[in-house]
């Protein structure tokens, strides 16, 4: 996901993830996965940060590589 610079730090990355979780329930997903990173991390930042994530209910199930956390939602 991508937040013009200007726009970030107000919260739209948690309202498009909150918009993504709603749109899979709709769409009669039963899990959402993820690959945030943490916080400090010099790339791969447009995939989100792991606190947000599990401030909506993520929780991690594994690694993609050394930098991506998987988390995953339950839906069902």
């Amino acid at each position: 996901m991508f937040v013009k610079r200007e726009f970030r730090g107000v919260g739209l990355g948690k309202e498009l993830i909150r918009a993504a979780i709603q749109h899979s329930r709709l769409q009669g997903a039963d899990i959402l996965e993820v690959y945030p990173v943490d916080p400090e991390s010099p790339s791969y930042r447009f995939m989100g940060f792991v606190p947000t994530f599990q401030e909506l209910g993520f929780k991690e199930v594994g690694r993609a590589g050394s930098r991506r956390h998987v988390m995953r939602l339950d839906l069902r």
